[in-house]
């Protein structure tokens, strides 16, 4: 049942009869203190609730909005008890303030406000921001941009008390101020700096004093007046506020920008005006081509998108989120799929698909993991993700600005698993949860469909599409019993229809699934009768090998698996374990969405695991856990071989499948395989570490580092790095614990929290002195050396190096010495002796070249070719960075080979060659636009002519 109102009219008459009677006299502004006029005379709406109400029409001028959806904005879960009542009567009064044409009631309760959006400056605010963001020019854009932040004249709704608005609207507008306010100071800085600009940036950063982005723009408009001192000033002072106020570092940005000033190396920043295109993913699973029945569902569902209009001049249509319940088993998904497909057309740029796993056996995805998920599918890179939830919310809705994007999120717990996965506008969300979600209705206006058990007619439809029309109507009682039976639950409909197949006579049928009811136990699972008989009937059936692997099934970590997987929990051949997932997958026993993976329903899978519980001895169940475990970690570690060649994987015991892991034969295929496994692996690792398998759970995310590293936000990858850490303390492992804390260290230290770092290195160093492992103690002492020349003690850096070294050189561990020969150069140039760093490099060059050790041994040409410039030695600088780039070309590390060729062209620069320079900048320019990177200001400056860059040299 749909629980909001539908709209009934149709056609184009009605709609062009909404236009006529826009009213073209009322104005209303709410950005900044709440104001109303007719014409020239200003309207005093009463404060309360009846200002409250028109400012939520406001929100959506021009668009229906329901009457539930306005209640709960206007009076929160403090409704009084004729909610609708109270809305006619406020909307009355308003009428006889500013017009009867003003406010329109709609069929079933809802209402418009039908004035000239031009006439609300927050609806002429965005108009405007959508034109500046297609404008043609950067003067054209900062026009635009002008006149769209002159409309502001204070916080939003001022004067409005509205806990809706208060938590849900304003700060959505403020970032909107922020972001519009941000890129008009940069194309202002674009011109030149001016003292203005300073001005101005001084007073938002005292009034946003932890707002990074503006402390950026500041200091980068410092350093461009010459006023370097002042921009170092600056920095110290955000620093101090953000350690003050939240315990935290400024942001990589930042600090990058602080290097520089270190430097005193010139960077101008400003977001570039071009940037690639963004990735385009549809990623809807199969419909079921099956689907029959939900008539009234899907007329329900069209009508909520029915007078959703695209034109150009119609602006950004509000985004629809649509949240369809219902008990288990009642084709929730099955439904959403099949809508989702027909209504994708209408939404070409994105169409989003996530399993939110709010009822399965692992535990729900967390919403800063779904967010993080999204940005990972939009090509959003692993750098400009956020760390607060929030911020990434935020980034998303920007990613998505303006784009018709289509999201469908499946097996929803509750509201706040997808409130900040909500685009901003132009976007339909299908949502599907066993829960009402009402909140979801309340604050989001999502539209609510309570999906029913099937009709008895439609429930025979899915029989006759099953079983065939001629035997349905050969035996109409039959078939008539077996809709009873199933009671409508298209889940067992299923199960059952697919069996009727292979029996002489629906009769008989009837006869086995009446008999199966009748067992004891029926109602075992929280399932009720009816699906337990179906699937008991259905499993009995199936021959002893898709009897085993479907038992197995119910064993593994997760609940998405590949066909590898599913031949290893069986200890199956590849062959012969996919045409026994056919056998269940025509069974209805599994599902599948994606090519070779496979899924089972919550229900089914619990039903599978009781099964594998009751038939299969402890050791038959405990050996097939242990195949897939062994099996995904010696996969992990394949793949990770490929993108760190020269890693130790001493810590893995041997393989105990005859299904060997898969082999990779580039980093392409590597990254490809963690990508498509990465939520399967966090599952695996969650739930390994807490039923006992500890060994596994470390090994595995230690293995998957460099990936983590790469491409997943290093909060994700901390996350998991904590949770090594406890499975290893709980199986008392002290290697795992070492291997853990040092890991761990390396991701404090890239977010510069040094003293975090240190000490979980001395907790790993005294972890490997206890075990013996000398290989991860020299790894440990490296990096504490390369923290202590970071934090300012450069000589205690040096010394934890020097052990370092010494110890990998008696194990004959040249990863080991060279990775501390870099180390410690770093400790010498904190020092101040860039001469004796040179050594160091050059010693480690030759190492890493020996051992074919391509990703370190580029880093440290990287390193040794700023060291070759800060000493001009410009010639070896090119020779050094030349080789770095080359090294990331071949790793198809496209971020580092940029940085490389950023670096490369300086070094080309100041021998007296622009031309050659401006080469390396354009093609380093390609990705820093992609990745935000600061650097590309400076670079769209330097490659638009041979002037600009034979001026840097000069200068």
């Amino acid at each position: 049942m749909l629980v909001t109102w539908r709209q009934d009219w149709s056609g184009a008459a009605q709609s062009s009869m909404l236009v006529r009677i826009v009213s073209h006299s009322v104005e209303i502004n709410v950005l900044g203190s709440w104001q109303a006029s007719v014409g020239e005379r200003p309207v005093v709406v009463p404060p309360g609730h009846q200002r409250a109400l028109l400012s939520s029409l406001v929100v959506s001028a021009g668009q229906p909005v329901a009457a539930d959806t306005l209640a709960g904005q206007v009076w929160g879960d403090q409704q009084p008890v004729n909610a609708r009542g109270a809305l006619s009567t406020y909307v009355t009064r308003l009428r006889g303030l500013l017009g009867k044409q003003v406010i329109v009631a709609n069929p079933g309760g809802g209402y418009c406000l039908s004035v000239d959006e031009d006439k609300v400056d927050l609806h002429r605010f965005r108009r405007l921001l959508r034109q500046a963001r297609g404008a043609g020019s950067a003067q054209a854009e900062l026009a635009l941009l002008r006149e769209a932040l002159d409309l502001w004249r204070g916080r939003p709704f001022t004067g409005v008390e509205s806990d809706w608005l208060d938590m849900d609207v304003v700060p959505s507008l403020t970032e909107e101020w922020f972001t519009a306010t941000e890129r008009r100071i940069d194309l202002d800085l674009a011109r030149g700096a001016s003292q203005s600009s300073i001005a101005e940036l001084s007073a938002l950063t005292t009034q946003y004093p932890l707002r990074e982005s503006l402390w950026l723009r500041l200091i980068d408009a410092l350093q461009r007046t010459g006023r370097r001192a002042d921009a170092l000033g600056a920095y110290r002072q955000i620093r101090s506020v953000l350690r003050d106020e939240l315990g935290v570092e400024p942001n990589a940005e930042l600090q990058r920008l602080h290097q520089d000033l270190l430097r005193d190396t010139t960077v101008k920043r400003v977001t570039p005006l071009g940037a690639s295109a963004a990735p385009s993913p549809h990623q809807l699973p199969h419909a079921n081509m099956k689907f029959v029945g939900r008539r009234d569902d899907l007329a329900a569902l069209d009508d909520l998108v029915a007078t959703i209009n695209f034109s150009a001049t119609a602006g950004e249509p509000p985004t629809i989120v649509v949240a369809i319940d219902g008990a288990p088993g009642t084709g929730k998904t099955t439904l959403a799929l099949h809508w989702a497909h027909r209504m994708a057309h209408r939404y070409p740029d994105a169409q989003l698909y996530l399993n939110l796993r709010g009822y399965s056996a692992e535990d729900p995805v967390r919403p800063a993991a779904a967010v993080q998920t999204m940005l990972r599918s939009l090509g959003v890179p692993v750098e400009r993700v956020p760390a607060e939830l929030d911020e990434r919310s935020a980034l998303l809705r920007s990613t998505l600005a303006g784009r018709r994007t289509l999201m469908l999120l499946d097996n929803v717990r509750d509201a706040a698993q997808v409130r900040a996965l909500l685009p901003g506008t132009g976007a339909l969300v299908i949502v599907t949860s066993r829960n009402q979600l009402r909140s979801l209705s309340i604050r989001d206006g999502a539209q609510r469909l309570s999906l029913q058990r099937l009709s008895h007619d439609d429930a025979v439809e899915l029989l006759e599409t099953a079983a065939g029309q001629e035997r349905v109507a050969a035996e109409p009682q039959a078939a008539a019993q077996l809709a009873e039976l199933c009671e409508g639950l298209p889940l067992a409909l299923a199960i059952v229809a697919e069996r009727t197949q292979r029996t002489e006579t629906l009769s008989q049928v009837v006869q086995a699934l009446t008999d199966e009811m009748s067992e004891p136990g029926s109602f075992r699972s929280g399932m009720g009768s009816e699906l337990y008989a179906a699937l008991s009937w259905s499993y009995r059936a199936l021959d002893p090998p898709a009897a085993a692997m479907f038992r197995k099934l119910g064993l593994h970590p997760a609940s998405d698996i590949s066909t590898d997987a599913a031949a290893v929990i069986v200890d199956l051949p590849l062959t012969r374990a996919k045409q026994v997932l056919d056998q269940l997958h025509d069974a209805h026993m599994v599902e599948q969405l994606r090519p070779r993976r496979y899924e089972l329903h919550d229900l089914i899978r619990l039903y599978a695991a009781e099964e594998a519980s009751r038939t299969d001895s402890t050791d038959a169940s405990l050996a097939a856990i242990r195949r897939v475990l062994d099996w995904y970690l010696h996969t992990a570690v394949s793949a990770e071989s490929i993108l760190q060649p020269r890693r130790r994987f001493d810590f893995v015991a041997p393989l105990t499948s005859t299904v060997p892991p898969i082999e990779f034969a580039d980093q392409a295929g590597a990254t490809a395989w963690f990508e498509q496994e990465f939520d399967c692996l966090r599952s695996v690792v969650i739930w390994a570490a807490a039923h006992g398998w500890g060994g596994h759970a470390w090994r595995i995310v230690i293995a998957m580092t460099t990936f983590m590293d790469r491409r997943i936000a290093w909060q994700e990858g901390a996350e998991l790095l904590e949770t090594a850490l406890a499975a290893a303390r709980a199986a008392e492992d002290r290697t795992g614990e070492g291997y853990a804390f040092n890991s761990l260290a390396c991701q404090q230290i890239d977010q510069n929290e040094l003293a975090r770092a240190m000490s979980n290195l001395e907790q790993a160093i005294d972890c490997f002195i206890d075990t013996g492992h000398q290989a991860g103690e020299t790894m440990a002492l490296s990096n504490l050396g390369l923290v202590h020349a970071q934090a300012g003690e450069p000589e205690r850096g040096l010394q934890f190096c020097t052990d370092g070294l010494a110890l990998a050189e008696e194990l004959g561990y040249q990863r080991g010495v060279a990775n501390n020969l870099n180390n410690m150069a770093k400790a010498h140039i904190a020092m101040g002796n860039q001469e004796k760093a040179i050594d160091c490099y050059l010693r480690a060059d030759r190492l890493f070249a020996e051992i074919g050790d391509i990703e370190p041994g580029s880093l440290n040409l990287l390193d040794l070719g700023r060291s070759y410039i800060a000493t001009g030695q410009h010639t070896n600088a090119i020779s050094a960075l030349h080789r770095a780039a080359a090294g990331y070309s071949q790793l198809d590390n496209r971020r580092w080979q940029a940085i490389a060729l950023y670096d490369l062209g300086h070094a080309i620069a100041r021998t007296g060659h622009p031309g050659w320079a401006r080469h390396c900048w354009r093609a380093a320019l390609v990705v820093m636009r992609e990745l935000a990177d600061p650097r590309a200001a400076e670079l769209e400056k330097l490659v638009g002519s041979h002037n600009s860059a034979a001026s840097w040299v000069q200068n």
